[in-house]
């Protein structure tokens, strides 16, 4: 059986110039989708607020504060203020969810058109036309590595007492509230977002710069991937992560292994964060 042309047997027919084109777009998109939400959520009359305020003190100085305004309304007899949104809105909550579902399948089209592949020649290229499940204890191994060092991570950080780089999830945990956001995180994080960000981040990024070498072209793509989760605390632990996904597919050509370590990883972390909030 031929191999597929992904990984250090071979080279895929994209380089640098298709990545840099391929991430001006992503982010185009991504940026589109975010207005887009923006004004789908004012039209629906929700608050465009995804998480809660803060911890019980936060809360309580919201609540103070507001006590404070509507004292100082009444003494002066002006319109009372209105009251502070403590709680995210599951609408927005709901519809954020929805979008990134969209987000994820217009990223891989963005591939496919970046690499002018149709999108069965792309799976092609990638290796993701055959799987073999006695292949996942690869990515099984893998995952319970990363999770030992995300866990190793977190408890130095927080000894150094080093609040800013602390490792928060980036799924909030207020989805647990409502049965439909519930539903949609978890097909957007278990389901459709390991395919989609393995295509665009390894399959693109890491697959477009591996004329350079293994390294530069890992170490980059991780980089990238570790920055758009916009999280300080998750930036070391993702950038390992990324660079961990880079030679999973390096090492075979095949990207099946690297989605399903993202899949494992998520559906761990996704498991978790319902089983502590719920």
């Amino acid at each position: 059986m031929t191999e597929p042309p992904g990984g250090r047997r071979g080279g895929l027919p994209w380089g640098p110039r298709h990545v840099l084109f391929g991430v001006f777009a992503g982010a185009v998109v991504v940026l589109l989708m975010n207005l887009l939400l923006v004004g789908v959520v004012e039209v629906a009359g929700a608050e465009l607020q995804t998480r809660d305020v803060g911890d019980m003190f936060e809360t309580a100085g919201e609540i103070a504060g507001y006590a404070s305004e509507r004292l100082a309304a009444a003494a002066t007899g002006e319109d009372a203020p209105d009251p502070p949104t403590l709680r995210a809105d599951q609408t927005t909550i709901a519809l954020g969810l929805a979008t990134t579902l969209a987000l994820n399948v217009l990223l891989v089209g963005v591939v496919a058109v970046v690499t002018r592949n149709e999108l069965g020649a792309l799976a092609n290229r990638l290796g993701l036309t055959g799987f073999n499940v006695l292949e996942l204890w690869r990515p099984g191994v893998a995952v319970a590595g990363c999770y030992v060092m995300v866990v190793a991570y977190a408890t130095i950080v927080n000894a150094l007492d080093i609040e800013a780089l602390q490792p928060e999830s980036t799924v909030g945990i207020e989805i647990v509230r409502e049965r439909l956001s519930l539903v949609l995180a978890g097909i957007a994080v278990i389901a459709v977002a390991p395919l989609a960000e393995e295509v665009f981040y390894r399959g693109l990024i890491f697959g477009g710069l591996q004329r350079w070498g293994f390294w530069p072209a890992a170490l980059i793509s991780g980089a990238v991937f570790s920055g758009v989760h916009l999280d300080p605390g998750s930036l070391i632990p993702f950038f390992i992560i990324g660079v961990t996904l880079a030679w999973l597919f390096w090492r075979r050509g095949n990207l099946w292994e690297s989605v399903a370590f993202h899949v494992l990883f998520n559906a761990v972390s996704f498991s978790i964060l319902v089983a502590t909030e719920a």
